[in-house]
């Protein structure tokens, strides 16, 4: 699975379109395919934030208020922010049709922090939320990990400038998948 990963992964890059040069960096292209997709093919990774029953959560808002009521660490809200960005990438790249879900349960803590957004911005567009949620995200993971000194800081501050592009190299990477039987499964799991 990591080989097939890491292949996928290079051949997005070699055809996006990224904004800016930069966003093509090799230390970003690697977290994408072995910390991101390869942690994701646990469903239980994707769904590791859980409430205090123990349900897993879906909903980024409600990742936020778990997380915000338990990660007093620097390092656990580290994690925190880590996971809602990847979880947001991941979907967004990957399987926007699932955030479908949003529209269909208004009453979803993502559906009304969608409808009232941040600052009483609302977002039309699921995507368009998890999308400011994940930059939001790897921005604060930036921010905490260049304050505890951790390397990664400088991979989570450029998925932060460039998530869009990152999201559509995803994209990118979902078609070059879609050729190959095993994603099937995998899809299945998720939307």
């Amino acid at each position: 699975m990591r080989h097939l990963f890491r292949e996928a992964t290079s051949w997005a890059f070699a055809q996006a379109a990224f904004d800016e040069p930069d966003a093509r960096d090799e230390q970003v292209r690697g977290y994408l395919s072995e910390d991101l997709l390869a942690k994701f093919v646990h469903i239980d990774n994707l769904y590791k934030i859980r409430s205090a029953r123990g349900r897993p959560l879906e909903d980024i808002a409600e990742m936020l208020m778990e997380g915000t009521a338990t990660s007093r660490h620097m390092i656990a809200r580290l994690e925190l922010k880590r996971h809602i960005g990847d979880y947001a990438l991941f979907i967004t790249g990957l399987f926007p049709e699932s955030l479908a879900r949003l529209r269909r349960r208004p009453a979803s803590p993502d559906g009304l922090l969608m409808r009232l957004g941040r600052l009483f911005v609302a977002f039309d567009d699921p995507a368009d939320y998890y999308q400011a949620q994940g930059r939001q995200a790897y921005d604060e993971a930036a921010a905490i990990g260049r304050n505890v000194g951790i390397s990664e800081a400088f991979v989570f501050a450029k998925l932060a400038d460039h998530f869009r592009g990152y999201v559509q190299a995803l994209g990118l990477v979902r078609t070059y998948l879609d050729t190959r039987p095993l994603f099937d499964e995998v899809r299945r799991l998720i939307v």
